[in-house]
């Protein structure tokens, strides 16, 4: 089926849908009881749940589906509320699957150093697929990082040339020095990969860049990195700079904003209640 092809491209180019399935009906329908429909992230659709003001509310399902990943079943009386149905005036009713297919996300991890390793391993803890690539054999092997699903050695770019980042990609550099970050970031920022981040001290970025732009990088290529990369949660040694950057990950994945003016203390959070937002209501209401 035309839908199930357009699902399988989807989560290769590493892009979010949603599929709409009918599972029950009761009487008549303005569609197949077999129907599917697959929302893609864009909004666009591929077949189809038998259109009008239902249809509609299955896509701003399928959306919020692939936004906090849980599935839905949504049901429709057509009968009780005919503007619902694709202006058949049908009558009948029906029962929508609304499942999110969200795409597995893969660390491109440059660098099997001490901060690539311990890094390499959270990112392997919280779910996500590890692809360790080093310029040297000793610091990217199966030994190493056992959880890897692939461990690459060899000449960098030799190496790159392998590798197919897509749109739910990570790619974290941590090398061992200032040209091959360069050379790696040269190629990281014309891949569609959506989160790239580098190490390094400003004066280090600062160099990078400017290298960067004069050998034709764009301001606006550049513009994608994150760095310096992690939260900023006073890391200092490898330990903890994986624990900023994979929590700096995770925030990019779900689509939050890290620890931008979020209340630190549960005094910041009365404060924030006392002053009668948004997010006072919550406080109130978690604690009633």
């Amino acid at each position: 089926m035309k839908v199930f092809k357009e699902l399988i491209r989807e989560n290769e180019a590493g892009r979010p849908c949603a599929l709409a399935s009918i599972v029950t009906t009761n009487g008549s329908i303005p569609a197949s009881d077999k129907a599917k429909m697959l929302v893609c992230a864009d909004r666009t659709i591929v077949g189809t749940v038998g259109g009008g003001l239902a249809e509609g509310k299955i896509i701003e399902a399928a959306i919020k589906a692939m936004e906090d990943g849980k599935s839905e079943m949504i049901s429709f009386n057509l009968h009780d509320n005919p503007l619902m149905d694709s202006g058949m005036v049908c009558g009948g009713s029906l029962d929508i699957f609304v499942e999110p297919f969200l795409p597995a996300v893969t660390l491109y991890m440059f660098g099997g150093g001490h901060v690539g390793l311990v890094t390499a391993e959270l990112a392997h803890r919280v779910g996500y697929k590890v692809v360790v690539i080093d310029d040297r054999a000793e610091f990217a092997n199966e030994k190493r990082f056992p959880f890897a699903e692939r461990t690459l050695a060899g000449s960098w770019q030799e190496r790159m040339e392998e590798l197919e980042p897509n749109a739910s990609s990570i790619i974290f550099i941590a090398t061992r020095g200032h040209i091959c970050d360069k050379d790696v970031l040269a190629w990281a920022v014309k891949t569609p990969a959506s989160y790239i981040g580098m190490i390094g001290s400003k004066r280090k970025i600062r160099t990078i860049n400017s290298k960067l732009l004069e050998a034709g990088i764009s301001a606006e290529q550049l513009s994608r990195v994150r760095a310096p990369v992690g939260l900023d949660i006073g890391a200092d040694n490898p330990e903890e700079i994986a624990v900023s950057v994979v929590a700096q990950m995770i925030a990019h994945v779900r689509g939050a904003e890290g620890l931008v003016g979020q209340p630190r203390t549960i005094g910041d959070l009365y404060l924030t209640a006392n002053s009668g937002t948004e997010d006072g209501e919550e406080l109130a209401h978690a604690s009633a």
